[in-house]
């Protein structure tokens, strides 16, 4: 009852609604006494959960701590959703403190359940996550009832986006970014999680060096809460593992936990053997290029007793990643067969691919010769632009 006399009185006061305590005199006048005792309208009994102001903000009936609703904010232009700096924890919540808004909302334990089976805060909890997805410069099919996996790619407008939401230094929408890889986690939206970390492992190939390490190492961490997401290894990817020291603690990190299956914080020769497998597949060679022999030999260069500890798994695992490029620079890619189209034996070009073909020499001879036997249709060794224009 006391914010309507403060409006009056400082007229100029911001419109700004805060959860304060009123502190009352020690002998209230009988007056106050009154207004205290005015009866309110009967409080409605709810489920455990419903009450909680970040429940109802994604239900649609509730309001952040400034009253707005969420929709509201989803209807916000990327302006103000850049210069606004509040609305964020309420958008894309997590379970820690923020050290910039003393009045974010926390997504406590039970918060996390309650998020990830209501139906209507996971369909608003999507919304959101597109409509920031949209702010970043990216395309995003985030909707569930699809039965389609989401997918999140670069949009259109994401070279216009870039100095904005991408170049550093200390970009602050990387720590949103981040936000959102652990939002993404902790509420049951593990394939949105893994949906935008792989896209951002593409931008990271495609423009090295505008996120720097440390945000990039911070993001491999966070896309793996509650979650036990591993990253796909591609030429590119691996290219930009080799020269980013943050990224490679990262993902030996992560590797290193899925595949020491006994917990003893040691990986076996069956254990890498399995590593290195996936590796290979990952690359497009075959997933026996390594038996355990020549595993174990491997192991004997970093590892006097057979088995890779924590502190020697960095080291072998930057060697593996060297010869299973080397590997893949000696493959080469077979004439096309009669019965098959000829694009079905090329690589894909991705952005990361041209990263690794612009670091090897070898397999940028080899997919060079590939298209020009592809597109040399009468057979002269030569390339006619007007017949390709």
């Amino acid at each position: 009852f006391c914010l309507p006399i403060a409006r009056l009185c400082f007229p100029a006061m911001p419109p700004r609604i805060r959860h304060r305590k009123v502190v009352l005199p020690s002998a209230p006048a009988p007056c106050e006494l009154a207004a205290i005792a005015k009866p309110r309208r009967p409080v409605v009994f709810q489920p455990p959960g419903f009450k909680d102001e970040l429940c109802a903000f994604f239900r649609g009936t509730g309001m952040d701590i400034e009253c707005r609703y969420l929709e509201q904010i989803l209807k916000w232009d990327d302006t103000l959703m850049e210069v606004c700096h509040d609305y964020i924890q309420w958008l894309l919540p997590t379970d820690e403190a923020s050290k910039f808004n003393s009045d974010a909302p926390i997504l406590d334990p039970e918060c996390q359940r309650i998020f990830r089976d209501d139906a209507v805060i996971q369909r608003n909890l999507r919304r959101g996550a597109q409509r920031f997805m949209t702010f970043l410069g990216l395309a995003a099919n985030l909707d569930s009832q699809n039965n389609e996996p989401p997918r999140i790619v670069k949009a259109q407008n994401f070279q216009k986006r870039m100095l904005m939401c991408w170049k550093g230094p200390e970009n602050h929408n990387w720590k949103r970014i981040s936000r959102a890889l652990r939002c993404f986690g902790l509420v049951g939206m593990e394939d949105v999680q893994q949906a935008l970390l792989t896209c951002l492992e593409e931008i990271i190939v495609e423009y090295p060096g505008m996120v720097d390490d440390k945000t990039v190492g911070h993001w491999l961490d966070e896309a793996c809460v509650k979650s036990k997401l591993v990253h796909s290894i591609t030429p590119g990817y691996v290219a930009a593992l080799l020269g980013s020291p943050n990224m490679m603690t990262s993902l030996c990190k992560q590797f290193f936990e899925k595949y020491d299956s006994n917990g003893d914080g040691q990986l076996d020769v069956h254990e890498v053997t399995l590593l290195a497998s996936e590796l290979d597949s990952s690359l497009g060679l075959p997933s026996d290029a390594m038996d355990e022999a020549s595993v174990s030999a491997s192991i004997a260069a970093f590892s006097t007793d057979g088995m890779l500890s924590g502190e020697d798994f960095p080291l072998w695992f930057a060697q593996a990643l060297k010869d299973v490029l080397k590997k893949g620079d000696k493959v080469k890619v077979e004439p096309p067969a009669e019965d098959k189209p000829a694009d079905q034996h090329l690589e894909h070009i991705r952005p990361g691919y041209v990263a690794a073909l612009l670091q090897s020499p070898q397999l940028l001879e080899t997919i060079c010769k590939s298209y020009f036997q592809r597109y040399d249709k009468n057979g002269n060794g030569e390339l006619d632009p007007r017949a390709h224009s």
